[in-house]
């Protein structure tokens, strides 16, 4: 009997001897090998190697660590990388790591016996998949190019394992409310930035719009400006939640001031209309119950919001616009800050060259060129992933067709490129978040602090919707991206939980 409990003792540390130095070999002959590549200089021969390695972190590392690097990488490196150094590339680092979350939570499915025929195809699991699907589709029908696969994937694909792991549970609800502190903590950050590119870089450019340059922490450049308007959607999110926290207890006041007031702050030195516009809205949506509840110090409420969008567009008329000359090549002259706001949503807006159209033009002539023309493969299907974005990697399609840039806005993205029937799903997939969102919020089992965030999540999502027309952020901001996945996940999450 000792003899033979010795024997698997001994066969036991000796397999275990083996496993580590087969460990221990493999890391020294990848150690010399990353040695040798670095030394070539060879980034295509490097490149695979390092994607090696970030498998091997990926699945070592926890869920929880691994998201974090996302969010913080999203949020606060990503774009100040692009703006300062001009390394855009680096957006591809945060959607690659999404994407590399396929791997633990295949891993966890696995382990919890949970076969695909067992997972429950919920209408918020099922939307994601019909949309991918149907980009696939849309895509493979109409001639595709290597280079608008690689394009589009950033935006169409690579997110949504954010998504499934929230849904899944493999990030814990105290991080998801971490998450979201995390993020007022963004919007206050978003200040001094932006006090640096107001400053700094708008007060010495040439451009007619020199604003554009304000753009705290999220992508763009000097020279030609960037996603100011996520900033600013974000920031609402971030200062309702704030808000949210606050009137329950849960954040002190003088917190959610510094966290209102420097995002309103940032709003002003950004200029973006439309944002402001949505403020009262984004109010609004959130108190609506409380509306027929305390009608009166509800109406207060909204009066205070929509003259502090009266005061932030006075702030555009002294701040931005006081100084910009008045002979340009625009037509239509605009001379205020309604002004602006009309000529965005005139359809006929466009410049003396016709190189530029304002987005209902541009809607205008989509529907002309597939509804009116009797296309309906295209009009129903579009022209597939990454047909109206050119990058370094390669040019769409319908790029060189125009002469004037046709992916201003998501819904115009999405109606060239997966058609009508892609843009509804997606529609439908921020709708049906929010609506999850909203029930799940109304349900006494689910902990306070989160009701408070599913209920901002369904403002979020509501947002989001309201402004497809509007911008591009929905598919091209990295941080819009991480933060829709948190909402529509965190909804997906908590409607498990209350169907178990």
């Amino acid at each position: 009997m000792k003899a033979e409990i010795s024997s698997r003792l001994f066969n036991s540390l000796d397999s275990r001897t083996l496993i580590f130095a087969l460990l221990l070999f493999s890391v020294l002959v990848l150690s010399i090998l990353s040695g040798v590549l670095a030394a070539s200089g060879n980034l295509i021969l490097l490149v695979p190697l390092l994607v090696l390695y970030g498998v091997f972190f990926i699945l070592a590392a926890p869920v929880a660590w691994t998201v974090w690097i996302l969010f913080w990488g999203a949020f606060l490196i990503t774009g100040p990388s692009a703006y300062f150094i001009r390394f855009s590339q680096l957006q591809w680092f945060t959607v690659l790591v999404s994407a590399a979350l396929l791997l633990p939570l295949l891993l966890h499915l696995l382990r919890a016996r949970t076969g695909i025929k067992s997972i429950s195809f919920s209408a918020d699991l099922l939307g994601p998949i019909i949309l991918v699907l149907l980009v696939l589709f849309s895509t493979v029908i109409d001639q595709p190019y290597f280079s608008e696969f690689i394009n589009a994937s950033r935006y169409y694909l690579l997110m949504w394992p954010l998504m499934l792991i929230i849904m899944f549970g493999l990030i814990t609800e105290k991080m998801i409310m971490q998450l979201w502190k995390a993020l007022m903590i963004v919007a206050v950050l978003q200040f001094p930035m932006a006090v640096y590119q107001y400053l700094s870089v708008a007060s010495s450019s040439t451009r007619s719009s020199p604003w554009d340059a304000v753009i705290g922490t999220f992508h763009g450049a000097m020279e030609g400006g960037g996603d100011s308007a996520a900033m600013a959607i974000m920031l609402l999110i971030a200062m309702l939640t704030a808000i949210a926290l606050w009137r329950e207890g849960k954040l002190k006041g003088l917190q959610m001031f510094l966290v209102v007031l420097l995002g309103l702050f940032t709003l002003g030195l950004a200029e973006v209309k439309a944002a402001v516009m949505l403020l009262p809205i984004s109010i609004g949506l959130y108190y609506r119950r409380e509306l027929l509840k305390r009608p009166i110090e509800s109406i207060v409420i909204m009066i205070g919001a929509i003259l502090l969008v009266g005061v932030l567009f006075a702030f555009y008329e002294k701040l931005h616009y006081g100084d910009v000359s008045t002979h340009t090549f625009k037509k239509n002259q605009v001379t205020s800050t309604y002004d602006r706001v009309m000529r965005a949503i005139d359809p006929e807006a466009q410049t003396y060259d016709g190189r530029e159209l304002g987005r209902v033009n541009l809607l205008l002539n989509w529907w002309h060129f597939n509804v009116g023309n009797g296309d309906l493969q295209h009009s129903l299907f579009g022209y597939g992933m990454g047909a109206t974005y050119e990058s370094r990697i390669g040019v769409g399609e319908l790029v060189n067709r125009f002469p004037y840039k046709i992916n201003t806005s998501s819904s115009l993205i999405l109606l060239w490129e997966i058609g009508i029937l892609g843009h509804l799903v997606f529609l439908f997939i921020l709708l049906l978040g929010a609506r999850t969102s909203e029930y799940a919020a109304g349900n006494d089992a689910v902990p306070e602090i989160h009701r408070i965030f599913l209920r901002v999540g369904t403002v979020g999502l509501l947002l989001l919707v309201l402004t497809m027309p509007y911008k591009d952020f929905h598919l091209y901001s990295n941080p819009i991206q991480f933060l829709m996945m948190l909402m529509l996940g965190q909804a997906a999450y908590w409607s498990r939980f209350l169907n178990k």
